[in-house]
């Protein structure tokens, strides 16, 4: 049930240290955030302990994501990823 919330948080990590572009995040978070957003739900409520350090993670991940959207070369792509990311993160809320 986590794993699926794992990968989006590993799939967003990627694209923040440069070992995905925008474009490959937001492609593997097309099939993974429609997986993470029931099973973060999940999570929520099996385990309430996980589901919030997992949420401020994706928070953090978010902030410093959106902060490269401006000099980004791929801006669109770059907030689709965030997009994706706060959709997991308020069903972490």
């Amino acid at each position: 049930m986590r794993v699926a919330v794992e990968q989006v948080i590993q799939t967003a990590t990627r694209v923040l240290d440069g070992g995905l572009t925008a474009r490959e995040g937001v492609t593997v978070l097309a099939t993974l955030t429609r997986e993470a957003v029931p099973a973060a739900r999940d999570l929520r409520v099996t385990d309430p302990d996980r589901a919030a350090a997992y949420r401020e993670l994706i928070l953090a991940l978010g902030h410093e994501l959106r902060r490269l959207e401006p000099t980004s070369d791929d801006p669109r792509h770059l907030h689709a990823v965030t997009d994706d990311l706060a959709q997991v993160m308020q069903a972490l809320a």
